[in-house]
């Protein structure tokens, strides 16, 4: 009887213990999934503590009513947490991007329309789609900062410590609000992300991504729509004029046959041929200045086939590839913005290419053409000979407003759309631009009209990759100045350029020294304004090709012979030493001595290759190796090469601006993707260049065809 008395309390004692137990596991598991969800969703983290901070505010009842509908997993309250962000993988490898869903935070506001099937089986819950909030939300990215060390971070303005959190918040919570209760939340250490990585997060600003009337006010938008509405009014009065002139022709024939068989008895008929010459004079200048919008002309121009003897057809081949090149580069610079894996991304950048080097074929081409076209018109040589000091400036002034009157159109037209783009990216996009074009635009713009941007700050730019045209306008304009003096006194300018190759050398290895340059492309980009943009570092290059360029026309051959054996292994030295400099593999981390060493050599290597392998097209040699560059797809579009190099960068940066979620940047999706790009750009190219630059290239025609005249008559 004692046994059975002490085998029913022990039995009683367990079912007591296991009673307490599950009593004791019912209220922890909601106590525990409390404090794990609270650590690791912001919104459910401002919600736990808006009650003792926004206590009656009907932003708080929101907040709350959302707390409770996760509790009681509310479809609406999940999809509201659901689309709010948490801390994203690969943070240590510069994944910043916590985006959250924009789409399903769209879904708690309205109800989505089911397209699935009603005769198939599904597992999800039936008012998924269709629950909706008791109150309106909307999608609002919050932008931290962080100074973890738990976090790769190459001196890349893309990997900048800003991070951006996607939060769907009732719209009742006004900015104010949001912003006391996430530093509140981020000051308690609740956020897992804070003690794990040691974030130290702090509240930088909000975007609710809705586009402002402001945007629209902005100089730049009504200065391009002026001009694209003045220039498709100009060339839709072209192409009725056309229509007229070709009516007119015909009805100016037949008078002048009518006219020309009553000449034998008539002294009338001469009036009326002077009365139809006299009104097609008056009315040329007009007409021959609307005909430069002749959208069918121009059209015609675009893709006129080049002449089969044409000398120079490889170096129209060799500039579309150079701004193929450069559209991929900017592409893989862009693509910084929202891609998970930046350290990756930057990898590929390290190993793509030698960026410091390539660059110099526009300015060695340039520099050729302008030296090769100035020096093979005697006449003009004969000219500049007998003119004076102020007609020769006179002259010099004349070849620059051409030159800016051909390539500035576009320019501006470009920048203008850059910076209404930048604006309305800014408003709209999810990422943050760390480089603020749109703010440098409205302060900086004058720098731009006079070509001088590279000579400041490239922070501060307006347009950051102009740099080069800037660089192009200014040696363009010291080489005709050079090229005039040569003509007048050849010691002093060959003295000039000397000067200006030794300034070169010395200024690269002031800055290399000053600035403790390694070489790396961390150290590119950082002292990018001293080592990469200024002219000073890039005018070897422009004097090369002009050099090479005065060769061709007064020296035609060399002063010795050179066997066919010869001439065959140094055409292959040539090609090798050029694919090598730009191929060039990274280097580890040298003294600031040897790197700039290395740089110079690199840049004065690269630009005595191109300036032999231009002259040796010239002269018919190396078949074989320019014969890929004079096939019809790089000569069809040769012609739209200005375009594409201003307008690449306009379409690789809206990809990832207007882009809802962040990417995996991985080489299969980015070679497909940039395939489609450079699609997308040479179309594009071709309708700005038929549009914005070929009738200022007429114009610029036309007004030299004017000036010739009146100089005959």
């Amino acid at each position: 009887m004692f046994t059975m008395q002490v085998n029913f309390i022990i039995a009683c004692t367990l079912i007591k213990l296991i009673v307490a137990s599950e009593i004791c596991d019912a209220g922890v598991q909601p106590e525990a999934l409390e404090e794990t969800v609270q650590r690791t969703s912001p919104l459910y983290g401002l919600s736990a503590i808006s009650n003792d901070y926004l206590s009656r505010t009907q932003c708080n009842e929101h907040l709350q009513l959302f707390r409770v509908g996760v509790r009681q997993r509310l479809p609406w309250a999940l999809k509201m947490f659901d689309a709010s962000a948490s801390l994203e993988p690969g943070f240590t490898f510069g994944n910043n991007y916590w985006l959250g869903n924009i789409d399903v935070c769209d879904a708690v506001d309205k109800p989505l329309a089911s397209h699935t099937s009603s005769h198939l089986p599904h597992n999800m819950k039936a008012e998924l789609l269709t629950s909706v909030a008791p109150f309106p939300v909307e999608f609002r990215i919050i932008y931290l900062r962080h100074n973890s060390s738990w976090q790769a971070d190459p001196v890349v303005i893309a990997f900048a410590t800003r991070v951006h959190v996607g939060l769907c918040v009732p719209s009742s919570c006004a900015e104010h609000e949001i912003r006391s209760l996430m530093e509140t939340y981020l000051a308690s250490d609740l956020f897992v992300g804070n003690a794990l990585y040691d974030m130290n997060l702090q509240y930088d600003y909000a975007k609710d991504l809705k586009l402002t009337a402001a945007t629209f006010r902005r100089t730049s938008f009504y200065l391009c729509c002026l001009f694209i509405a003045t220039t498709i009014g100009l060339t839709i009065a072209a192409g009725m004029t056309r229509s007229t002139a070709a009516i007119k022709d015909n009805n100016n024939t037949k008078v002048a046959v009518e006219a020309q068989g009553l000449s034998e008895s008539t002294a009338e008929s001469n009036t009326t041929i002077e009365k139809l010459l006299l009104e097609q004079q008056q009315s040329i200048g007009v007409s021959s200045f609307i005909a430069c919008y002749d959208i069918q002309a121009n059209w015609q121009h675009i893709f006129k086939p080049s002449k089969a003897d044409y000398t120079f057809a490889a170096l129209n081949g060799i500039r579309f590839y150079s701004a193929v090149s450069v559209t991929v580069y900017h592409y893989l610079m862009f693509l910084f913005n929202g891609t998970r894996n930046k350290l990756t991304l930057f990898n590929y950048q390290v190993h793509v290419g030698n960026v410091d080097v390539f660059v110099d074929i526009f300015f060695t081409i340039s520099g050729f053409l302008q030296s090769y076209n100035h020096f093979r018109n005697v006449r003009m040589l004969e000219v500049i000979r007998q003119n004076n000091l102020k007609q020769n400036l006179v002259f010099i002034g004349l070849h620059i407003f051409h030159r800016c009157l051909r390539l500035a159109p576009l320019y501006f037209l470009t920048i203008g759309i850059a910076d209404f783009g930048a604006q309305l990216i800014d408003e709209v996009s999810m990422y943050h631009t760390e480089h603020k074009m749109n703010v440098n635009c409205e302060k900086y713009w004058w720098r731009n009209v006079f070509f001088i941007q590279n000579f400041y700050d490239h922070n501060d730019m307006c347009g950051l990759w102009t740099w080069s045209l800037a660089c192009d306008m200014q040696f363009a304009v010291l080489a005709t100045v050079l090229l005039f003096l040569y003509v007048k006194d050849p010691k002093r300018t060959k003295l000039c350029l000397s000067g200006l190759a030794v300034a070169s050398v010395v200024y690269t290895y002031f800055y290399g020294f000053k600035l403790n340059f390694d070489g790396s492309l961390e150290s590119t980009f950082v002292f990018l304004t001293e080592i990469y943009i200024h002219p000073l570092a890039r005018i070897l290059a422009y004097i090369s090709g002009g050099i090479a360029g005065w060769f061709f026309v007064k020296q035609k051959h060399l002063p010795f012979t050179v066997g066919k054996k010869t001439q065959q292994f140094i055409s292959f030295l040539i090609t090798l030493v050029f694919f090598g400099c730009v191929f060039k593999p990274p280097f580890q981390t040298l003294s600031p001595f040897i790197s700039t060493s290395i740089l110079l050599l690199e840049r004065i290597i690269f630009a005595l290759t191109c300036s032999i392998l231009i002259v040796a097209n010239a002269h018919g040699c190396m078949r074989w190796f320019f014969r890929l560059f004079e096939t019809v797809v790089f000569q069809k579009f040769h012609r739209v090469v200005y375009a594409m190099f201003l307008l690449n960068p306009l379409i690789t940066y809206a990809l990832p601006g207007f882009s809802q979620s962040n990417i995996y940047a991985n080489l299969l999706s980015m070679v497909a993707e940039s395939i489609g790009v450079l699609v997308v750009l040479v179309l594009v190219a071709t309708l700005f260049t038929l549009f914005f630059e070929t009738p200022y290239q007429n114009l610029s025609r036309l007004l030299i065809i004017q000036q010739i005249k009146k100089k005959l008559s």
